[in-house]
């Protein structure tokens, strides 16, 4: 990865661990500065991989924000891999949460070894969530695509 690609991750990052420390910034998450816009202006494709159910909401966060701050977003896929899987299931509050806010631009992909693992059935998944074999694949795989790429 290149200095520049680093250097842009860093705004993204630093929101991460802030939406992911617990506290909740839903409807309160402030416009990008003009720096943060500059330097993602040029990425559309991002990647993160969820090892909590917390996360997915934080990945929804940024999402939403660099959306909102005018950023041209063409996929953003959050990797369920872990712990994260359990929270899931379309009965559940996060399962819902998946379901609605996929868009075709925003998905969330599910990892088969997590789910085996957690003894969760893929078909009580929602239906906008796709099951993947294994999430560190998937994971290097938008990153050959050239994603940016988040793994807290």
């Amino acid at each position: 990865m290149k200095l520049n690609q680093l250097f842009a991750l860093l705004p993204i990052v630093l929101l991460l661990m802030r939406l992911t420390s617990g506290t909740s910034f839903a409807q309160s998450l402030p416009p990008l500065t003009a720096t943060e816009k500059a330097d993602l202006q040029h990425h559309q494709t991002y990647a993160f991989l969820a090892k909590e159910d917390r996360h997915i909401k934080g990945a929804w966060e940024t999402y939403q924000q660099l959306k909102n701050s005018g950023i041209q977003v063409q996929h953003f896929e959050v990797i369920a891999i872990g712990n994260a899987v359990k929270s899931i299931t379309a009965e559940q509050e996060l399962g819902k949460f998946i379901q609605e806010k996929s868009d075709g631009t925003f998905s969330v992909t599910a990892c088969q070894i997590a789910l085996d693992r957690h003894k969760i059935d893929k078909k009580t998944l929602p239906k906008a969530a796709a099951v993947i074999s294994n999430g560190y694949i998937r994971l290097y795989q938008l990153q050959a695509k050239r994603h940016l790429v988040i793994q807290p």
